[in-house]
């Protein structure tokens, strides 16, 4: 009697955890689901909600910080936005804790340190760079097929090769020396990016921008026309485009 009583607990316990289990997959591929119809909101709240049940792993923790990093423009103030993007960062560093080999795990934490450069001060910007880089090739040595993994590096590249004597003599003192950027190195990266996903309107703005910062005018009016000619995907696609625009003006 005793043996059948612990067979039909450890079979119960068993089947309990399999409905947990496919309830949090579904909340996940719902939140999947809201997201690539850019309902960020939506897609937020069904990740907190598979949290809230029990998922602690990286690949959850990833999406909330994505969640919360994309929706860092709703709130009116500066305030309320940084707020927003440490929480992000904060579901970022928690993804990598939950598993380091998490290639967006890692990204997702550059791209956090990226979102939050605006809200700092330029000490701290510095800062944040360096920490983008580090995130940002950790990343990328964990997953080469990234496509955004290449792209926040060719971002790094073209912001450090912009910056100037003011914010050098920072980067030396945060740094140590001045790192090894250059806008010919941002066209590299930023190219590998559109080669993996030539589908991403960021990746050919991008490129076009740092074409044109080396004066290869043509070739860059040909990647800003790529871009603004490509549907939105995604919900930056718009900013991007409005960037297209802008440096097409310019050229």
């Amino acid at each position: 009697m005793n043996r059948a009583r612990t067979l039909f607990t450890i079979f119960t316990l068993t089947a309990l955890s399999a409905f947990a289990n496919d309830d949090l997959t579904s909340l996940v591929k719902q939140g999947d689901a809201a997201d690539a119809r850019l309902d960020n909101a939506r897609a937020l709240e069904l990740y907190l909600q598979a949290e809230k049940q029990g998922a602690n792993d990286a690949e959850t923790l990833y999406r909330i910080a994505r969640q919360y990093a994309l929706t860092m423009d709703v709130p009116p103030t500066e305030d309320a936005q940084r707020l927003l993007g440490e929480k992000a960062l904060s579901y970022a560093k928690r993804a990598i804790a939950a598993d380091p080999t998490n290639a967006k795990a890692q990204l997702s934490a550059a791209i956090c340190y990226g979102r939050l450069v605006s809200h700092v001060p330029t000490r701290t910007k510095v800062e944040y760079s360096r920490l983008i880089k580090q995130y940002a090739d950790v990343a990328l040595k964990l997953d080469p097929t990234d496509s955004y993994a290449w792209h926040v590096l060719g971002a790094w590249n073209y912001e450090m090769a912009q910056m100037g004597t003011v914010t050098r003599a920072i980067v030396k003192v945060v740094y140590g020396a001045i790192p090894s950027a250059s806008n010919a190195e941002a066209v590299r990266l930023f190219t590998r990016a559109a080669e993996l996903a030539p589908q991403r309107v960021s990746h050919h703005v991008e490129l076009g921008r740092a074409l044109a910062a080396l004066g290869k005018k043509d070739q860059a009016r040909a990647e800003l026309q790529k871009a603004l000619a490509l549907p939105n995907q995604e919900k930056d696609d718009p900013e991007s485009k409005r960037r297209a625009t802008q440096a097409l003006s310019d050229l």
